[in-house]
């Protein structure tokens, strides 16, 4: 899932409201300043009408805080 709410499937747009979701899962990076820090695998269930672009971009929202968030945490120190 991209930062604007559009689903990329491959290297193609993926049309939610047409096609409905693919049949595959679903990458939503946690990320801060354009560095990857995570991510959530989304697995629909099979026939599941896709939210609306609004619920998409609060759930891109969150997981840029998610990754705000891991950005601040530090590294991770072994002992």
């Amino acid at each position: 899932m991209e930062q604007d709410g559009s689903l990329t499937v491959g290297r193609a747009n993926w049309d939610l409201d047409k096609d409905g979701w693919p049949g595959e899962e679903i990458e939503l990076r946690a990320s801060v300043g354009g560095r990857y820090l995570g991510r959530f695998m989304l697995l629909p269930e099979p026939g599941a009408v896709p939210p609306p672009l609004q619920a998409r971009l609060v759930a891109v929202s969150l997981a840029d805080h998610v990754g705000a968030a891991l950005d601040t945490a530090g590294p991770v120190l072994d002992r």
